[in-house]
């Protein structure tokens, strides 16, 4: 496995993370926050196993950490596809749940 997919929500999820930071600490503060959990995704797509099975989250999810935040992903045939990233402090199960409701 070579490369990774963002899912649509896991893009509404950088793009609230980066107005929620550009709001309270500036653009700066932002573009670094964002820029340091995108570069986790490669990584997610040449090493699939590097997260920790989160079952409890959703059957085949796993999850990675990117500072404060934790990426949750599916390993498909031959990319890692991005889900969601949400701030590690969230209740998890809850965010994800009602992500899925909400998409």
């Amino acid at each position: 496995m070579t490369s990774y997919r963002i899912s649509e929500d896991a893009e509404r999820d950088l793009d609230e993370i980066f107005l929620y930071w550009a709001g309270h600490a500036g653009v700066d503060v932002a573009d670094r926050i964002t820029d340091e959990i995108i570069s986790r995704f490669w990584l997610l797509g040449e090493f699939p196993n590097a997260g920790r099975a989160s079952d409890e989250i959703a059957p085949g999810v796993r999850c990675f950490p990117a500072g404060n935040y934790l990426i949750y992903y599916r390993k498909r045939a031959s990319v890692a596809e991005i889900l969601h990233i949400f701030h590690a402090a969230r209740d998890q199960k809850r965010a994800f749940r009602k992500s899925r409701k909400t998409s």
